[in-house]
């Protein structure tokens, strides 16, 4: 199956709703995973919510397939797609390197550094050469850099036909194994170094949603497939860390066999939409601010549930704010 072929949305402007849900919960998962990295007197709720990015490269590529290569067939260029991408996620990622900038000698751990250079680099979204972190300024923009590189790529090669989209994603997997095998996880891809394994878990991840989306489209399942990718995947964040070196199964097990029902499960969830649309609009401005929000909360010795509850209300004002400048764009 070619691009061409590849089915249509039933309607083009409709919102998968039920995506929107999980991008949302798969978001607090982070926020709650760091809140215990930052603050250890809260309880690890969420060991596995790094698991959370592939879920989020997956729905990257599938919602990208979606939308932009109907776009591409149309004549849209794709350095116009890759700017859309890069004016859609700069500006709230450098709200968050902004807020982060007091915190970032303690976030470069006593390295020697330029830090004005470490700054200007990741605020344009570029990895850092120089600090242990690629991203210093704000830890989590390391998947945002990947995703901009698998847009890019996607951006060169969509009309390169779906097998060959799914003998990549068996190649990455391969490769995502081998790394999981070797660092007994896969919280990999942050750290200066890790840039196969960050290339391997976002060339595996957006890929396969690439395919879901040419091969699957927006097919109906059964409404307990919905109840399943709910449950399952913060069941699955859950997991306690094994100390018989097995954790990397678990990791691989989740990337490889869980994402996709969770992902199709996603698309047969309709209902809740008023929840399940403030869960989407609240998913990437939390993921984008918490980190440095929960450095601020900790500095201010605010209880790691209130630190959570902040990073909430913190992205319900961006996107509060991103709707009212929106509206006055539009009138003017």
């Amino acid at each position: 199956m070619t691009p061409a072929t590849a089915p249509r949305p039933t309607t083009a402007s409709e919102r998968l709703h039920g995506l929107d849900a999980l991008r949302g919960i798969a978001a607090l998962a982070v926020v709650i995973m760091h809140a215990h990295v930052l603050m250890p007197e809260f309880p690890d709720v969420f060991p596995r919510g790094y698991l959370a990015v592939d879920f989020f490269f997956m729905l990257s590529g599938y919602v990208m397939a979606r939308t932009y290569e109907p776009r591409l067939r149309a004549g849209m260029s794709g350095l116009r797609f890759f700017a859309a991408r890069y004016k859609r996620l700069w500006p709230t990622m450098a709200l968050g390197g902004v807020l982060f900038l007091p915190f970032l000698a303690e976030g470069t751990r006593g390295q020697d550094l330029v830090l004005w250079q470490v700054a200007l680099v990741n605020l344009l979204l570029l990895p850092s050469p120089w600090s242990g972190n690629y991203f210093a300024l704000n830890v989590p923009a390391w998947s945002i850099f990947f995703e901009l590189v698998a847009n890019a790529a996607h951006a060169l090669l969509w009309r390169v036909r779906t097998v060959f989209i799914a003998m990549l994603a068996a190649i990455s997997f391969a490769w995502l194994v081998s790394a999981a095998l070797v660092h007994g996880h896969l919280d990999i891809g942050s750290r200066n170094g890790d840039m196969g394994e960050g290339l391997a878990r976002v060339a595996t991840a957006y890929a396969l949603g690439v395919v879901i989306w040419r091969l699957w489209g927006e097919r109906k399942v059964p409404s307990v497939a919905g109840i399943f990718a709910l449950i399952a995947m913060p069941l699955w964040f859950a997991i306690p860390d094994r100390s018989d070196g097995y954790n990397w199964l678990h990791d691989v097990i989740f990337v490889g066999l869980l994402c996709v029902p969770i992902l199709i499960g996603g698309i047969a969830l309709r209902g809740g939409h008023r929840i399940s649309a403030a869960l989407g609009e609240l998913s990437f401005p939390l993921y984008a601010i918490h980190y440095p929000l929960l450095y601020w909360f900790r500095a201010a010795g605010a209880p790691p549930v209130i630190a959570i509850a902040g990073c909430v209300a913190g992205a319900a004002m961006v996107v509060i704010c991103a709707a009212v400048w929106k509206r006055h764009r539009r009138r003017a």
